[in-house]
């Protein structure tokens, strides 16, 4: 599976079916693992509307996809996906059936690329978000450079 614990930064953008210009996105994502699958908080941000609050949890199933629970802002989502081997794929929906997306994650150079589809009613969006490991600095009074600073 590619995910990972940590805290993790995404930036891209939304296109809506239509538009030229995509909306910028931004994702705080925290991914904790414990023994029976994966989950996942944080906060999803577009540039013209509040912050939106993200809870999932990923858990393996017996015949070995992953079921998911999602709940992204006021919208529950269940899913399915194929989280083995890359590029990790899955379909999600509401209960009502009115709102369908399917996504693929996969690895990219310091992080993942995370690429999707959703479709409601009449609409379709589109998204592209990279995510790269939050690095925390830390200070530390014993570290010696032996360059000269320039």
């Amino acid at each position: 599976m590619l995910l990972q614990a940590g805290h993790w930064l995404g930036r891209g953008s939304l296109l809506v079916e239509g538009a030229s210009l995509g909306e910028p996105i931004e994702c705080d994502l925290t991914i904790e693992q414990d023994s029976s699958g994966l989950t996942l908080t944080g906060a999803l941000e577009f540039q013209r509307t509040p912050s939106h609050p993200l809870s999932i949890r990923v858990a393996p199933d017996e015949v070995g996809t992953y079921i998911i629970d999602a709940r992204i802002g006021g919208v529950r989502l269940d899913g399915v996906a194929k989280l083995e081997s890359a590029p990790n794929l899955g379909l999600l929906w509401n209960a009502e059936g009115t709102l369908h997306a399917t996504f693929a994650l996969f690895q990219v150079a310091k992080g993942y690329g995370f690429r999707g589809f959703l479709r409601e009613r009449d609409r379709t969006l589109t998204w592209e978000v990279a995510f790269a490991l939050k690095q925390d600095a830390i200070k530390a009074s014993n570290v010696v450079t032996l360059r000269r600073k320039r």
